[in-house]
């Protein structure tokens, strides 16, 4: 039953992933900014090390102990490999740091990422040391070692994620808009979202039951934020925009694949960057008609995205 429970857990968290890769690459496609770019590459390199740090260890606790591995053997295995998705960790902080920047229009410096780079390389290092030397001279036991990477990984992830927070709270401080309620809420969850991984961690080696559900919530954390920014990204980005139409190929367009008058409104509403609720106020429809003739325009066309129909279109 133990197993079952665990292939399913396994399945909703391959669905939550792929659904957060999904909708940040949908944010590339239609915003096209570096923010969304990064936000892209930090779910990436989260659910890497998601798979890589949490089931990687658990199917390799599982196929040893199918071949009948010693128990030493087992442990130190499955205590090895959260180390090596450690890259992936890290990769997706340094990505979690560049959204803050990139949200405000605002470039890393060189001399940040460098140091970012060599407290990587340190971590990575003082920790496969640590283990190495341990497990040598069996200074630390199994669960110790295990506690360690936990709280190291615990410590680390927070101070990434205070920089972000404080990046955000003393741009929007300095440039007020009527948007920054929303974009607080979106920072509020993205720490809401640490908060949950910080306390799962710290049960996942408790019962296996809770260690199933605790999995589940690891992988839901970050889907959260995300759907709420989708919810609310068109009234804070700006879309895609065809700024050098042509409209020879326009008319084109709506010729080869029958586009009707609507298609044709709303196609000239998307080239000029306008968001779905503003075409939607603009032509006096609802948001859900406006999204019903974008799908069919982008099944005609045989395109998936606003940037793809922005680039069909610009000269």
């Amino acid at each position: 039953m133990l197993s079952i429970t665990y292939i399913i857990v396994f399945i909703f968290c391959l669905a939550i992933a792929s659904a957060c890769v999904l909708i940040g690459h949908q944010f590339i496609t239609t915003y096209n900014g570096d923010f969304h770019r990064n936000y892209f590459y930090y779910l990436v390199t989260f659910f890497a090390f998601a798979f890589y740090g949490i089931w990687g260890q658990l199917f390799a606790r599982a196929a040893l102990s199918s071949l009948g591995t010693e128990d030493s053997v087992i442990v130190a295995v499955a205590g090895f490999l959260p180390i090596l998705g450690v890259p992936f960790l890290f990769i997706s902080l340094i990505m979690l740091i560049k959204m803050a920047y990139s949200f405000f229009d605002l470039k890393v410096k060189n001399y940040w990422l460098l140091i970012h780079i060599i407290i990587l390389s340190i971590s990575i290092a003082g920790i496969w040391f640590l283990f190495t030397f341990s497990g040598k001279y069996q200074l630390l036991a199994s669960d110790q070692m295990t506690n360690i990477e936990v709280v190291s990984i615990l410590l680390i992830e927070a101070c990434y994620f205070l920089t972000f927070t404080l990046i955000f709270i003393f741009k929007l401080k300095k440039h007020p808009n009527p948007m920054n309620p929303t974009i607080y809420r979106f920072v509020i969850l993205m720490g809401l979202g640490l908060v949950l991984r910080e306390g799962l961690l710290v049960i996942m080696l408790q019962n296996p039951w809770i260690v199933a559900v605790a999995i589940l919530l690891y992988f839901a954390s970050n889907f959260f934020p995300l759907f709420y920014l989708h919810v609310n990204a068109d009234i804070i980005f700006m879309p895609v925009s065809a700024e050098n139409a042509d409209m020879e190929k326009l008319e084109w367009i709506f010729k080869k694949y029958q586009i009707s008058k609507r298609e044709r409104d709303i196609i000239e509403q998307i080239c000029a960057g306008k968001t779905n609720q503003q075409i939607a106020d603009i032509l006096f429809i609802s948001l859900q008609t406006v999204k019903d003739h974008t799908h069919r325009i982008y099944s005609k066309i045989g395109i998936n995205s606003r940037m793809k129909l922005v680039q069909m279109i610009n000269t």
